[in-house]
């Protein structure tokens, strides 16, 4: 990489982080002792940016709600009925969308808008302030849902039935693609607002795979790579170089439900790497910077430093463990080429309930004897 393209990059360094890099790198700062004025006029900063985001509610899902609801008193904004009883959105809840792309190489906008790359690997991230824990929802790449469709110049052409991780090939691959990632998501969760996205290159997991000195998974499934790499279900595997790329990326699409067992080896890596992450950051505290600086060519995200400060204020004391990564449940098909996934509308529905909601008594009607 030439000087000037390593300058632009270092200009960039506060513009483009994933969430957890953000999180650990504020992690950093308030541990550093670093609580001098500027750190809190950036809290403030973060914090009035993500309270203006979250006036929005999910209304679609008040539409999805059964109905035969008549004569029941009216609700408030954010609140819904479902199967008798109230329910009410945590507004103060911030989500965010981690995608991995199916490129190798720095984060660069594709000449064809046609062309973005696919979403290999995409979760939702929510930070629960009222229950001080992280929740992961992993998505199955194929999950078959309505993408917006646009053509080579990049207008908008209409919409189709497609596995949602097409929708990030239309646009150039950077935050036009990402953009429309979070419209086909949110839609996906019945209008649920995501508050900030982050999209790797998957090329960036060996980099920092290594950079925090490897991970160790239990397989969750046997696994032969190309005739040359197999791992039995059950075994514990130290994860180095391009054996970690390979365990998260890897699928073979003639094996039946691929793409839910590479799913399953994804949740075992996020959580172990989690782990380890913590673990390395301890013996190094200059290692969340590093990290930092390390990934920003391989990424495109919203999020500001402002924002990251604040999340990681918010984040130091919350908790994250394996019963706190959810997957959709549904049905896999074989298309007329590949596969697909049809998510359980209830399931869906009833899962967002569990996360992104609580449910409240309702206060009884007028003239009642309660």
């Amino acid at each position: 990489m030439g000087r000037k393209r390593r300058k632009k990059h270092r200009r960039k360094l506060f513009r483009r982080a994933g969430l957890a890099l953000l999180i650990l790198f504020g992690a950093l700062v308030l541990l550093g002792g670093s609580v001098a004025a500027g750190y809190f006029w950036m809290r403030a900063r973060g914090q009035a940016s993500f309270e203006e985001k979250q006036a929005v509610l999910p209304a679609e899902m008040d539409a999805a709600a059964v109905s035969g609801n008549e004569g029941e008193t009216m609700l408030e904004d954010g609140m819904i009925r479902y199967q008798g009883k109230v329910y009410s959105y945590k507004r103060d809840c911030l989500t965010f969308l981690c995608m991995g792309i199916d490129k190798r190489g720095e984060m660069e906008a594709s000449e064809d808008l046609l062309k973005g790359g696919q979403a290999d690997a995409i979760f939702l991230a929510v930070l629960d302030p009222d229950e001080k824990k992280i929740s992961i929802i992993g998505i199955n790449r194929d999950t078959m849902t309505e993408i917006s469709v646009y053509d080579e110049n990049g207008l908008y052409v209409g919409t189709r039935t497609a596995q949602i991780a097409l929708q990030h090939g239309y646009g150039d691959g950077m935050e036009t693609s990402c953009k429309r990632m979070v419209d086909a998501v949110s839609h996906l969760f019945y209008g649920i607002p995501i508050h900030g996205y982050c999209s790797l290159n998957m090329e960036v997991i060996t980099l920092v795979n290594d950079a925090i000195g490897g991970v160790t998974v239990t397989v969750p499934e046997d696994l032969t790579v190309r005739g040359t790499l197999k791992w039995e279900a059950g075994e514990q595997v130290h994860l180095m170089g391009e054996d970690a790329y390979t365990f998260v990326q890897y699928r073979d699409i003639k094996l039946a439900q691929s793409a839910e067992g590479r799913l399953a080896r994804q949740k075992q890596y996020l959580q172990a790497f989690i782990t380890q992450a913590k673990s390395a950051m301890r013996e190094d505290m200059t290692l969340p910077l590093s990290l930092y600086e390390l990934v920003t060519p391989y990424m495109v995200t919203d999020i500001s430093a402002d924002e990251a400060v604040y999340l990681a204020a918010q984040a130091l004391s919350y908790s994250f463990d394996a019963g706190d990564i959810y997957t959709l449940e549904g049905e896999v098909v074989m298309g007329e080429k590949y596969e697909e996934f049809y998510q359980d509308d209830t399931a869906l529905y009833e899962l967002i309930l569990q996360v992104f909601y609580e449910e409240v008594k309702e206060a009884p009607t007028e003239g009642s004897s309660e």
